[in-house]
């Protein structure tokens, strides 16, 4: 588990705003790991890709073939 630390929120404010000005709102939660991951320069692994498209993140669905 990594921390909701002061850089993630600045990201998650980021993230949060220009996901709403595109109009595709980011799920809080969503954004809230989104935020972390970019945060601190890492990959999101997850199988909900969709969601976490244009947030400007590296995302890996582990459950497909490379």
């Amino acid at each position: 588990m990594l921390p909701f630390d002061r850089e993630a929120a600045r990201e998650y404010a980021d993230i949060a705003a220009a996901s709403r000005s595109a109009g595709r709102p980011v799920a809080p939660a969503d954004c809230q790991i989104a935020a972390i991951a970019r945060s601190r320069g890492m990959t999101v692994a997850t199988r909900n890709i969709r969601d976490f498209e244009d947030i400007g993140i590296d995302i890996v669905n582990p459950w497909t073939a490379a």
